[in-house]
């Protein structure tokens, strides 16, 4: 595993995403038209939510990343452990969101090719790449806000 990544970030990121994420592509699912010309407006408000689940994946992410803390430890960096965390916030915010993707996509996959549909693997890794490149902004303001939150204490 790349000494950039740090577990605990990612889990946590994806985790927040998938609170948000997984019912909005449930909800968009059903909304939508099977690509109709004429579909509800409903389903850009579920796109809305798509992202904002991977700025608060990516957020999440890069919070963990860059506040010094294991999630639910309490423990902060010493000279006996200073691996708790590092300094790659959006490195972890785009794989925070990428894992979320995954776990979502696939799921949808399974549910399409089940159903007699088949699945667009240029729009998999179209979509895959654009999650990723908005938990990199998320995983940017996660570090932010917890330097601001490390600095103010």
């Amino acid at each position: 595993m790349s000494k950039l990544l740090f577990p605990p970030a990612v889990r946590a990121g994806a985790l927040a995403c998938l609170v948000v994420a997984a019912p909005a592509a449930v909800i968009g699912a059903s909304l939508s038209d099977g690509g109709e010309a004429n579909q509800s407006n409903w389903v850009y408000l579920t796109l809305s939510a798509i992202v904002a689940a991977y700025l608060l994946g990516g957020a999440a992410a890069g919070w963990v990343a860059s506040s010094g803390r294991v999630v639910g430890s309490g423990r902060n960096r010493s000279p006996e452990n200073p691996r708790l965390s590092n300094d790659a916030p959006m490195i972890n915010g785009a794989a925070a969101t990428t894992v979320a993707f995954a776990v979502v996509q696939s799921v949808a996959a399974i549910l399409r090719i089940a159903g007699g549909e088949g699945v667009n693997p240029l729009a998999l890794v179209f979509n895959a790449l654009l999650a990723a490149a908005i938990g990199t902004v998320g995983g940017g303001i996660g570090a932010c806000l917890a330097n601001r939150a490390r600095v103010n204490r």
